[in-house]
């Protein structure tokens, strides 16, 4: 005999109109405040919010989900949000290197793609600093019609670009404190070394060393340096460890002598493989007379086709562009704009790519 577990009626759920009655507003007052919307005061937005809260309003997710796709759908060429990719890799005196960092090239196709598939309308802005203030950048992304930006990395990592973000939806990527709790997206530069050094020990390598400099370890938040010793530490013996090599650059350029230097490093220690961010390290080496992979073993921890047939870890630049179009078209749906009360991050990881430098 199948019994009741209650005999009361399941809790009804408020409707808009219940919480527009109980704060005294309309129905349309109360979906503008629910979805953040600014033409609501702030004050408003809260007490409303509130008062549903306590009600016990929850957002139906598939309603909220099939909003989106009807406004994606409507017919609204030429008044859809635009999403701007913002880059400073850009020297107004030479031209001719415009996307001047091959790797915001891959950025901006990865976001390119993903907001044009999204629906929106897409700008590249390119901005040397050393022309442009960060008042007057203000001003164009205004007169273009940017509401959803991304900010791809900084060209140096104490860049100051100080924009009013509470008139965007906005990502990053990379991790840039002077951007403010903006969500961000980059490389899980930690779990990339670990993926690495795992890698190349099962390739049979066992003096593993690590040359980086002080611009790249900024970038990184200095996490390749962490995965990198808490590998040592946890995995290789001592008698194995090899002490980073750290070049003190403010920029992503190496001087012969700073050369010179890794290569007392590597008379110094002698490691049997050598990871490093770029292969014009290894064109050092080979130029006075090393052989690669009989010599040591080289890995770049940023592979691409300009490294020359090196083995390497090749980040996901394309898929960092998506996943930042993604935060900024959830917050232009949902209005959310300007900094979050705490940071967030999404962090993605990359794939090896072999190459003639290994073993």
């Amino acid at each position: 005999m199948n019994k009741r577990l209650s005999n009361h009626e399941p809790l009804k759920r408020p409707t808009f109109a219940d919480i527009a009655k109980e704060a005294g507003v309309c129905k349309a007052t109360v979906s503008l405040a629910l979805r953040n919307n600014p033409r609501i005061s702030s004050e408003m937005r809260e007490r409303i919010k509130t008062i549903a809260d306590d009600m016990g309003y929850r957002l139906n997710p598939l309603v909220t989900a099939n909003m989106a796709q009807v406004r994606r759908s409507k017919n609204w060429k030429g008044k859809m949000p635009t999403i701007g990719l913002l880059t400073t890799f850009y020297d107004e005196q030479r031209e001719e290197k415009r996307v001047e960092w091959h790797i915001q090239s891959r950025f901006l196709e990865g976001a390119k793609q993903r907001a044009e598939k999204l629906g929106f309308d897409f700008d590249f802005l390119e901005f040397d600093l050393a022309y442009y203030s960060s008042d007057r950048i203000q001003q164009v992304l205004v007169s273009r019609n940017v509401s959803g930006l991304v900010l791809a990395p900084l060209r140096f990592s104490n860049s100051i670009l100080n924009l009013d973000w509470s008139e965007f939806a906005v990502a990053s990527i990379g991790f840039t404190d002077a951007l403010g709790n903006i969500p961000s997206v980059f490389y899980d530069n930690f779990r990339c070394m670990q993926d690495i050094l795992d890698f190349l020990s099962h390739r049979g390598y066992r003096r593993i060393g690590f040359i980086t400099d002080s611009e790249n370890e900024t970038r990184g938040g200095h996490l390749w340096n962490a995965g990198f010793l808490e590998y040592q530490d946890r995995v290789l013996e001592k008698s194995n460890r090899v002490p980073i090599m750290r070049i003190p650059k403010p920029e992503l350029l190496f001087e012969r002598s700073d050369f010179e230097a890794m290569h007392r490093w590597y008379k110094q220690n002698k490691p049997d493989v050598v990871i490093a961010f770029r292969s014009k390290i290894l064109d050092y080496f080979q130029s006075l007379g090393y052989k690669v992979p009989e010599d040591f073993g080289y890995m770049v921890l940023n592979w691409s086709y300009r490294t020359d047939g090196c083995s390497g870890y090749r980040q996901c630049h394309e898929e960092m562009g998506e996943v930042a179009v993604n935060i900024v078209s959830e917050r232009l749906y949902n209005n959310d704009r300007g900094e979050l009360s705490k940071p967030r991050t999404t962090l993605l990881r990359g794939d090896f790519v072999d190459g003639f430098t290994i073993r």
